[in-house]
């Protein structure tokens, strides 16, 4: 029975250090959910009764039940189970989790898979580089295809490595904190040579949170100084920083750049213009499907450029942003219960700074990214959940 549990507990951390590959390795993340469900009855004959106990778990369940019943009483199933289906994934995650202790080692394996992903996204770039003769990547979509994975997905696995790294670090040994200390300083280099924008935003408030939480005021304000001056050192010498960041251009304001290189600057005001409709169900919402419908809609009347309204299409932009997403096609009732799920692992973990540093990157990520449509994005949340519950408190850290 321990030879049973252990090769489970070996198998859960293979599915976590495939998450950062999920998009080209499909199958194998698929292959160990299903392995895993076959062990946890021999591993954990109690598994539902735990899970009828946990709170976070049966809040995150409910979400699901609630957007596949919602979808069932506006009839919208078969166009919503693209959704769905990735959502399962979140639930089948969680009750995968409950026998393993999630220690420091745990988190140490996201890690080192996110640093891999690095090193190979540093290969690339350094072979482009040498290759081309030059580095832009202010605009154009060949960075994405440089990186181990696309740009706002780096940033958010890059940014989680941090959280985690700063949650650990004071509680592992010590001959594991130069890699850690390293490896966060590499991220965070990394983010600022792509541009990778909310990503840049969301690791220097995870630094800051943590220098003025756990430091005097004096060394707090020396230490944010010196990073504010390296940041800066950053814009100056980095021309593309200052391009993608912020909008950078001679010839052109600043909003007209917005205007017309953000792409988000459109899909918002279609979807806020969705929101005030009289055909918006504003209780149950719409569906994933008939939402997108509308966007695309709004797309073809609210722009001139055919070449930018074909491009709009053709990429079907969804809302690119959880919260308004829920809202639409799901409604009120929706994006309450994501709300709340939001809140309570707030009230959980508000005494501690580094489980709730890892909550601000799945707050700020989910402004800029419906994590409920893409299958990494489903098991990011689900990892996040598993991190942020219970029974993962600072005693489990040191177990095994």
């Amino acid at each position: 029975m321990r030879l049973l549990h252990n090769i489970y507990h070996y198998l859960f951390y293979a599915l976590v250090f495939v998450i950062p590959f999920e998009d080209d390795i499909r199958a194998v993340p698929n292959i160990l959910i299903g392995v895993l469900f076959a062990l946890l009855p021999f591993v954990d004959k109690r598994f539902i009764k735990r899970l009828l106990a946990h709170k976070i778990y049966i809040t995150a369940i409910v979400i699901i039940l609630f957007i596949a019943l919602s979808s069932l009483i506006i009839g919208t199933v078969s166009e919503d189970l693209y959704v769905i289906k990735k959502l399962l994934i979140t639930g089948a995650v969680l009750v995968l989790s409950l026998p393993v202790k999630v220690n420091f080692k745990l988190l140490l394996v996201f890690i080192l898979s996110v640093t891999l992903g690095n090193f190979i996204s540093i290969f690339n770039l350094v072979n482009y580089t040498l290759r081309v003769e030059s580095f832009e990547i202010a605009s154009g979509q060949h960075i994405n295809d440089l990186l181990f994975i696309e740009r706002l997905y780096f940033g958010f696995l890059n940014s989680l490595s941090v959280a985690f790294s700063l949650k650990i670090w004071s509680k592992i040994p010590k001959k594991y904190r130069l890699f850690l200390t390293v490896n966060m300083l590499l991220s965070a280099c990394l983010l600022f040579l792509v541009v990778s924008r909310m990503a840049i935003i969301t690791v220097l408030l995870l630094f800051m949170i943590k220098i003025f939480y756990e430091t005097s005021l004096r060394k707090s304000l020396i230490t944010v100084t010196l990073i504010c001056g390296t940041v800066a050192a950053f814009f100056l010498f980095n021309d593309n920083l200052a391009k993608r960041f912020m909008y950078v251009d001679k010839t052109n304001d600043f909003f007209y750049k917005i205007r017309e290189w953000e792409p988000r600057y459109v899909i918002w005001n279609c979807a806020f213009s969705q929101v005030t409709s009289p055909e918006h169900k504003l209780l149950i919402g719409d569906g994933f499907n008939k939402t997108q419908e509308n966007l695309n809609n709004c797309y073809s009347h609210s722009m001139s450029k055919k070449e930018r309204v074909a491009y709009f299409l053709d990429t079907r932009f969804n809302t690119h942003n959880q919260y308004l997403d829920l809202l639409l096609s799901k409604g009120v009732i929706g994006l309450a219960v994501f709300l709340f799920l939001i809140y309570s692992l707030v009230r959980l973990n508000n005494k501690d700074v580094n489980q709730l540093n890892i909550l601000l990157v799945l707050v700020l990520f989910a402004l800029i990214e419906n994590l409920f449509h893409r299958q990494i994005g489903v098991y990011l949340f689900a990892l996040i959940l598993i991190v942020l519950s219970p029974n993962t408190s600072e005693d489990n850290l040191l177990d095994e």
